[in-house]
């Protein structure tokens, strides 16, 4: 139980996000999708602008710049017509299952043990997304910060994440979690009326923060599931996965340094590890759990901006050996070669008539 001074969960925010910035969880992308199906919007209509093709779009398994959702939002305005569609969808979407985070509730005795150890892990879901348990004079509440930040688009993604949580919250409590009120940071384009029906509470707008304030006591409620091992092995599972992104994250930190620095004549293990701020060998240890190394991710690399370079542009060859790092031609060749199983001029030529 929280006390009566004011006190908070620890955020969802990490070192790394300066460096690589935000990305959602292809998870977030599935339930709108479900919703927007649900509600019989056009979503082919929606895919063919932003250039996807739905079905093969491995939605759970993206992991998507945050700043897309802007793009994305005005794609949805422009195809439904419909300024304030994030609030309209909401009846159709789909109860969030959150895994991970759904497993820690159930097996945390109470709702606020619970809720305080999914918002540890929150970054799995999104790194746009901080969320804090709030008690102090104004009244309890779960404080939404960042997911409206920027765009005014991403007003309906923070009405979508706030009534998501509302209905997560609702199912792991047996529905004793009831919002008291909501605030949300964008402003109110419908009827006042439609907003409080759909959270079913009072809701205000341009707040500086999103708010969902509740009854204190309902932190209190005890999970039917609450079970000291699982929640341990919840735990573990979480901390894990978080693990894995942290080193998606470093190898993408990697991977950009690798589009600085590929022309320069060091572009080792040592510079890379030193510009990240770590030792070498932590280097090394990170990339062997990650299942690569940093030779591989090198190589990788040099073959993706070469396929690029060779298939896309008319840049001479010669220029492409020094573009992507390689000191001698013969060493490009011989490289491109053991790749594609061809010579350069041979892929490039192959590109053309394809």
């Amino acid at each position: 139980m929280i006390g009566a001074a004011r006190r908070h969960v620890p955020s969802a925010k990490s070192k790394p996000l300066e460096k690589t910035g935000m990305r959602d969880s292809g998870q977030m992308l599935q339930v709108t999708h479900e919703g927007m199906v649900r509600a019989g919007v056009d979503v082919n209509a929606i895919y063919t602008k932003l250039g996807y093709d739905a079905e093969k779009m491995p939605l759970r398994d993206l992991r998507t710049p945050h700043q897309q959702q802007a793009f994305f939002w005005t794609t949805v305005e422009a195809v439904t017509g419909d300024a304030d569609i994030g609030l309209h969808l909401c009846p159709h979407m789909p109860v969030y299952r959150g895994e991970v985070l759904e497993y820690l509730m159930f097996s945390s005795p109470t709702f606020g043990e619970g809720f305080q150890r999914a918002v540890k892990y929150l970054r799995l879901v999104s790194d746009a997304i901080n969320v804090q348990l709030v008690q102090d004079a104004s009244g309890t509440r779960a404080e939404v910060v960042g997911a409206a930040a920027g765009a005014p688009q991403l007003r309906h993604t923070e009405i979508l994440v706030v009534y998501e949580m509302i209905q997560f919250a609702r199912s792991v409590t047996a529905n004793q979690f009831q919002p008291q009120r909501v605030q949300l940071r964008c402003s109110q384009r419908s009827p006042k009326e439609e907003y409080e029906k759909i959270f079913g509470c009072p809701v205000s707008f341009d707040g500086a923060v999103g708010a969902i304030w509740i009854d204190p006591a309902v932190l209190d409620y005890r999970s039917p599931h609450w079970d000291p091992d699982l929640l341990q092995l919840h735990e573990e599972l979480a901390e894990k996965r978080l693990s894995n992104l942290q080193r998606q994250d470093l190898i993408e930190r990697i991977r950009l340094l690798f589009s600085q620095r590929l022309e320069l004549e060091h572009c080792d293990l040592e510079d890379v590890a030193r510009e990240l701020g770590m030792a070498p060998r932590r280097l090394r240890f990170e990339l062997t759990r990650a299942g690569t190394s940093f030779s591989d991710l090198l190589a990788s690399f040099r073959y993706a901006l070469a396929r690029r370079l060779l298939g896309r542009t008319e840049e001479p060859i010669e220029n492409i050996v020094y573009l992507t790092g390689f000191s001698e031609p013969s060493t490009f060749y011989r490289a491109f070669k053991r790749w594609s199983g061809m010579t350069p001029v041979q892929y490039r030529e192959q590109r053309r008539r394809s």
